[in-house]
């Protein structure tokens, strides 16, 4: 591992996921579905186009298929013992790419308790890795290219969730990510999952939010 540059980790859902890279049985993309997805590597994803682009090195990825951010969810969200898995070979991460919470909006998880866990899941990292910078991604959705494909409704659901994921970050002093402010869309399999494309095209919004 290289020592002279910054280590990177990765906290999210199925769009953050790889096989092999990703927790085993949690992935959504692997070189196996790539006809299906056209994620056929890692270097296709999102997130190591992004640490590659910053020039740093990639140390873990905790991201897991379906999982939310609260405890209601099916999957558990981020505790504690899921978060210190975040260290890998003895190093801990210098920059964390969080980008999660679209599950709790389609799961209906009431925006309060979103909230409370939301706030709580920063706090838990501050605690834990003190040292590292963590940034925070607002939530957007896909389109399905030759499509006509409005998704209004569940933006709009997702606006309040937002609201407090620029809240929560304010209050933490973490790096807001506010990809929903640029209004930006993704070339997408289903509308959420990025295709090859939608993976670069949500890589560049990620860079030119944390500029």
């Amino acid at each position: 591992m290289d020592l002279a540059r910054p280590y990177f980790s990765v906290v999210g859902d199925s769009i953050s996921t790889f096989q092999a890279y990703s927790p085993v049985g949690a992935e959504h993309y692997a070189p196996d579905l790539a006809d299906a997805t056209g994620v056929a590597s890692v270097e296709d994803t999102w997130w190591m186009q992004v640490i590659r682009t910053l020039g740093g090195v990639y140390l873990s990825n905790i991201s897991i298929s379906g999982n939310t951010i609260c405890t209601e969810g099916k999957m558990g969200g981020f505790p504690p013992r899921r978060l210190r898995q975040l260290t890998a070979e003895g190093k801990t991460p210098d920059h964390i790419l969080l980008y999660a919470g679209l599950n709790d909006v389609m799961f209906y998880i009431p925006p309060a308790v979103f909230q409370a866990e939301y706030l709580q899941l920063l706090t838990n990292l501050k605690q834990i890795y003190p040292k590292a910078q963590v940034h925070c991604g607002t939530l957007i959705l896909g389109e399905i290219p030759g499509t006509v494909n409005s998704l209004r409704g569940i933006i709009q659901r997702a606006e309040p969730y937002n609201a407090i994921i620029r809240q929560a970050v304010a209050e933490t002093g973490y790096h807001l990510v506010d990809l929903a402010a640029l209004r930006g869309r993704y070339h997408a399999l289903d509308a959420f999952h990025p295709n090859r494309d939608g993976m670069a095209q949500l890589a560049q919004l990620w860079l030119r939010a944390m500029k």
